[in-house]
């Protein structure tokens, strides 16, 4: 059996091999659920302006596909966890029973009284007897809520501070996936010149900038502050990025 070091070294390079890519969300949401040895997650961004987004959800497997709509449409609200945390921290659903809602509410008819949840309720057409663990940070221009839950077990065995280890790592990660894709926004408004183009296209195969000089007719350092005038536009650092950007975009 692995140890939690080397699940969550192979979590992190998982994540980090998937920044930029369309299934980000759900590739960093699976890696850090096998990490801890869970097996369903959501992703959930919440922003002050905005209702809350999905970003990605694998419940369906469990048939708790209304229990997330239920969620992202009003329960949110009750969530003890997002109010605790103010937006950042580490949390286990279980230490934070609380009394039932009020019915009256409109949140509060979309759950399921029962004192043998973790939360003495849960959200309609959600999977029971679910524990559930999270990590709350702020990226994606909101806090977002990455869940990670499987059946419940007689004594809980996830250690908060192993989750804690990785919250950081993949806030970081999910900040970078996020200026990455607003970069691609910026680059569709903001559309290279016809020299940036060609340059793009003689970088990604493989051309250095020496080799670009020579095949274009320009002296080097202009090469190079074409190559600058590009990175800045399309929101990257490094030649890698480029790389990630052409193959996800």
């Amino acid at each position: 059996m692995q140890s939690f070091g080397m699940q969550m070294s192979q979590a992190l390079s998982e994540i980090i091999g998937a920044i930029g890519a369309p299934d980000f969300p759900a590739v960093a949401a699976q890696a850090v659920a096998r990490a801890i040895a869970f097996e369903l997650a959501t992703v959930v961004v919440h922003r002050d302006d905005a209702p809350p987004t999905l970003l990605f959800e694998n419940l369906v497997a469990a048939d708790g596909r209304q229990g997330v709509e239920n969620y992202l449409n009003a329960t949110w609200r009750l969530n003890p966890m997002l109010a605790a945390g103010r937006g950042e921290g580490v949390f286990r659903a279980g230490d934070f029973a609380m009394h039932p809602p009020d019915e009256t509410d409109a949140a509060g008819r979309l759950v399921v009284r029962a004192p043998d949840e973790e939360l003495g309720f849960r959200t309609l057409g959600w999977p029971p007897q679910m524990e559930e663990v999270g990590l709350h940070f702020r990226a994606c221009g909101g806090v977002v809520e990455l869940g990670c839950y499987r059946p419940r077990r007689p004594q809980p065995t996830c250690r908060l501070d192993d989750l804690a280890a990785l919250r950081e790592p993949v806030a970081a990660a999910f900040r970078r996936h996020a200026e990455l894709t607003a970069a691609r926004e910026v680059a569709r408004a903001d559309a290279l010149s016809p020299r940036e183009r060609e340059i793009v296209d003689l970088l990604l195969i493989g051309c250095s900038s020496e080799a670009i000089a020579l095949r274009l007719g320009i002296g080097r350092f202009t090469v190079k502050d074409h190559r600058k005038r590009i990175f800045r536009k399309l929101g990257i650092g490094s030649l890698a990025e480029l790389f990630a950007l052409q193959r996800n975009g």
